[in-house]
């Protein structure tokens, strides 16, 4: 193993919280937070990393599970009515954007690149940044003979290089992880063998962080799972709930203020109807949740703090034709004015702006062609990086910024080095004035193995 790759987890300690029986599903969401609340109880030792300082209080106070539950205690609406009508505009606008110039080559970028990891397997991978620094994590496969992989965790300063030592966590499926700031630090989310797991680990390498598991949210549903930071820097969830699935609860988790819940209830979807594949995206003043309808179109709806979802909801994407190319899982990141929203038809990557009611836009935006798209904040609107050609090569990793509207810039940036293609998708975050990049690649021409590539650049520089 290279000097990028961590060292084993000997010693880890982990808590789980105890299994929490199926049927509670079936009960509604008062049994699922009563449920969850028990089962995080259990574990609540553990919610300060042994040895490390106390979190830093929450900028806000989170509602109770009781207020959330009874929020969500009104019987679910299955009418389709209860879905609005998407605006007249619908077929994707303008032609996308075909020209990019070279972050290595744009002197007011101030690129820095740090190799963080070599000769991997596996090309998952996920950062998030604060103000000065950068946080990544990444999967090294395990033996042949056995299944999951091992996830590995280190820090970087915004020059990309190297401030806390590459280490071992845990033990891992093979999907991709998810890092987000916190308050003062970091939560990894990850899922292994007992589910959703999570923990809260420190540039110190001693002592090994706390794990806790949130056991009604299994690995089985990973793809119907979706995670999103608050303003406050805890952990905002949504996943299937009761047995027939056709609801999603929306629950939050990891709070930095260490007289909280460790886990609260805020609510569930009424308008939803067969919900897969969901996207939420957290503000000051609540969540916007955007999810996959059985028939194919993309609703949106919007929750406050308090779990309370809006009267109806929104069509988003509406149903596609018969025939019309595969549309891939929606994503979403909070922007000044709502979120922005992005989607794949085909090789089509369209966007749409949400306002703060989860009203989409008038227009939904051609950005380009490609694949593996990841969204960052930026200025009012976004980021979109994603994996596309350029330069006659394929696989380049490219990012375009959306203004507020979700119109995209005339002119996009290639952050990679327009050499090897790379095949696994690339991660985004913003990092005080820089934005990170993190990608794999392979090491070299007809290797197999990877490289795990940290580049940073002035935010201001990207078109």
């Amino acid at each position: 193993m290279s000097h990028g790759a961590p060292g084993g987890s000997a010693g880890m300690k982990q808590i789980r919280s105890p299994e929490i029986a199926t049927s509670a599903w079936s009960l509604g969401f008062v049994g699922m937070t009563m449920s969850l609340v028990v089962g995080l109880v259990s574990v609540g030792c553990g919610r300060k990393t042994e040895g490390g300082s106390t979190p830093a209080p929450s900028a806000s106070v989170a509602p109770s599970a009781s207020a959330a539950t009874s929020a969500a205690a009104d019987p679910p609406a299955t009418s389709a009515s209860a879905v609005q009508a998407p605006p007249p505009a619908s077929e994707p606008v303008g032609s996308g954007v075909s020209s990019f110039v070279a972050a290595a080559q744009t002197e007011a970028c101030k690129v820095q690149t740090g190799e963080i990891a070599t000769y991997l397997q596996r090309g998952e991978v996920t950062a998030a940044g604060q103000e000065g620094a950068i946080a990544a994590a990444w999967l090294i496969k395990l033996a042949a003979n056995k299944p999951g992989a091992q996830l590995a965790f280190a820090g970087f300063a915004l020059d990309a290089k190297q401030v806390a030592r590459a280490r071992g966590i845990g033990t891992a499926n093979e999907t991709a992880p998810r890092m987000f700031a916190n308050g003062a630090g970091w939560t990894l989310v990850w899922f292994d063998a007992d589910g959703l797991a999570y923990t809260k680990p420190r540039w110190e390498t001693s002592p090994a962080p706390v794990i806790e598991h949130l056991s009604t949210v299994n690995a089985a549903n990973a793809d119907d799972v979706a995670l999103a930071a608050t303003p406050a820097g805890a952990i905002v969830a949504v996943a299937p709930f009761n047995m027939e699935k056709a609801q999603l609860g929306l629950f939050q988790f990891a709070p930095t203020d260490a007289a909280a819940p460790a886990v609260q209830a805020l609510g569930a979807t009424h308008h939803a109807h067969e919900p897969r594949r969901p996207a939420v995206a957290a503000d000051g003043t609540g969540y916007t949740l955007a999810w996959h309808e059985g028939d194919g179109r993309i609703v949106v709806s919007r929750f406050d703090l308090a779990g309370k979802e809006i009267d109806e909801a929104h069509t988003l994407a509406a149903v596609p034709p018969a025939g019309a190319p595969a549309r891939e899982r929606v994503n979403l990141v909070a922007t000044t004015k709502g979120a922005m929203a992005v989607w794949i038809e085909g090789d089509k990557i369209l966007a749409r702006a949400v306002d703060a009611a989860a009203r989409p836009g008038e227009k939904t935006w051609l950005v380009g062609r490609g694949r593996a798209p990841a969204l960052a904040p930026i200025g009012d609107g976004a980021l979109v990086v994603f994996l596309g050609q350029e330069g006659g090569k394929d696989d380049q990793v490219l990012a375009v910024k959306l203004s507020e509207s979700g119109e995209p810039s005339a002119t996009g940036m290639r952050v990679s080095d327009g050499t090897g293609a790379v095949k696994d998708p690339a991660a985004v975050t913003p990092a005080g004035p820089r934005m990170g990049f993190l990608w794999a690649e392979p090491m070299s021409g007809g290797v197999s193995t990877k490289r795990a590539v940290l580049r940073t650049l002035e935010s201001s520089c990207i078109p």
